[in-house]
């Protein structure tokens, strides 16, 4: 393995981690502008189904449960078989362990986690939107202590199932870790001031970067710039089913024209001790 080691990118969905990918894989060539299509192997997607070139098996024939045990020898042997000294991984999984005990996302294979947080009025509305379904729907979804991402989709290759739990569970779950450097970013604080959170970001992953290269990399990723890239040639990460677009609005405070006072009400007393600890209940 050497000194290869993971950066993750931690969110629950629809928080700002692949704004935040796109910035780093930017930053990575230097400021340069990308392609939402093409970024490199070193920036991809810890759910895609690796194990099936990794590992050698075929992950549409295994159970969740030995996908789930495999994850930590499938992260070892992409390293083994890395010459870059970091990989960055967009991950939507919360902190969790195998059924042996072991860390999913080990500190042996991790040089550190940004965690991107967003007020769950936002996420509900965004993510709604991404999934096509009623934000009351997504409500309670983000109130599941079981919710999973593509558990059921493993068989298609797509994705890698995903356990997500509850947003505030997910939240906590990687706060209250200790086996891994973390940075917690707001995503609030990201959008009004995006250079100091690729810098921060940046210095957690051990990305060396100068103040130009940092501008010129948040430039290249700005909002209506990945958001025109999809309009004319689609996103391939994008929900085959959803019509909305991946890059919809990345606006804060979408949620007071869009959620109705009781849905408002509802994910505040859902979330209210972690929506205060970080300040989004007034």
């Amino acid at each position: 393995m050497g000194d290869a080691r993971f950066g993750w990118l931690v969110s629950y969905p629809k928080s700002g981690n692949t704004w935040m990918r796109m910035m780093l894989a930017s930053l990575l060539a230097g400021g340069a502008e990308i392609d939402i299509n093409q970024i490199a192997h070193d920036c991809s997607v810890a759910s895609f189904p690796e194990m099936d070139e990794f590992l050698g098996v075929e992950s549409s024939e295994l159970t969740c449960q030995e996908i789930a045990d495999a994850r930590p020898a499938l992260h070892a042997e992409i390293l083994a078989c890395s010459s870059s000294p970091l990989l960055l991984r967009k991950v939507h999984d919360r902190y969790w362990r195998t059924a042996s005990g072991q860390p999913a996302f080990s500190g042996t294979v991790t040089r550190g986690a940004v965690y991107l947080v967003r007020d769950p009025r936002d996420v509900a509305v965004s993510y709604a939107h991404h999934r096509g379904l009623p934000v009351d729907e997504i409500i309670r979804m983000m109130m599941d202590p079981a919710m999973e991402l593509a558990r059921a989709q493993h068989s298609c290759k797509r994705q890698l199932p995903q356990p997500l739990g509850t947003w505030s569970g997910h939240v906590s779950s990687w706060m209250e870790q200790r086996e891994l450097p973390i940075l917690v970013l707001r995503y609030e604080d990201l959008k009004t001031d995006p250079q100091a959170g690729l810098r921060a970001a940046a210095g957690l992953l051990g990305i060396a970067a100068n103040e130009e290269q940092i501008q010129a990399a948040v430039k290249a990723t700005e909002f209506e710039v990945l958001r025109a890239q999809e309009a004319a040639a689609g996103f391939r990460e994008r929900r085959p089913e959803s019509t909305a677009p991946f890059f919809r609005r990345g606006v804060s405070g979408d949620w007071r024209g869009s959620l109705s006072p009781s849905q408002q009400e509802r994910i505040a007393a859902d979330h209210q001790k972690m929506m205060e600890r970080f300040q989004y209940l007034a």
